[in-house]
């Protein structure tokens, strides 16, 4: 006699209810959306710096020798990918609150590399760490039901 187990029903795992945690990470995710597609293009555009006025000296130390890479994962992953999260957020899927979280990690990491690539500070850096954090938390908040959720169907 074999003994099988039940897969966990995707029908126990609560979807993530559209809270004001949610609306928050949701609205949170599309100002770094914005903001992160429109810096990302500029550096794309314009490699050298100049649409943003920044020097390309700035990347010395870098693996970079200019800014498109840097405007390709800037408004691909924190531009696009802020976007794709906040729709499927939206829709309510169960895994919106934890790429929340990954998006908003993501952003601070982001941030803490660039100051030291950069080694300067703009006040954009703190306001973008706070975006990073400020999405993070409200992600938390937001997925934890589906996450306890999902935990009881492993016990």
């Amino acid at each position: 006699m074999t003994m099988q187990t039940a897969a966990p029903s995707s029908t126990s795992i609560p979807r993530p209810v559209m809270d004001r945690a949610g609306k928050i990470a949701v609205s949170l995710l599309i100002l770094l959306g914005i903001g992160a597609l429109a810096g990302g293009v500029a550096l794309a555009a314009k490699p050298d710096g100049s649409v943003m006025k920044f020097p390309v000296s700035l990347l010395s130390g870098s693996p970079f020798p200019d800014f498109f890479v840097p405007g390709l994962i800037l408004g691909g992953l924190f531009g696009v990918g802020s976007f794709a999260v906040a729709v499927i957020g939206l829709r309510r899927w169960r895994v919106a609150p934890f790429l929340a979280f990954a998006i908003g990690c993501g952003q601070m990491i982001w941030i803490v590399v660039e100051l030291a690539i950069i080694k300067e500070l703009s006040v954009l850096h703190p306001i973008c760490f706070g975006l990073g954090l400020a999405i993070a938390i409200a992600a938390v908040l937001w997925g934890w039901p589906t996450f306890r959720g999902w935990r009881a169907t492993r016990a």
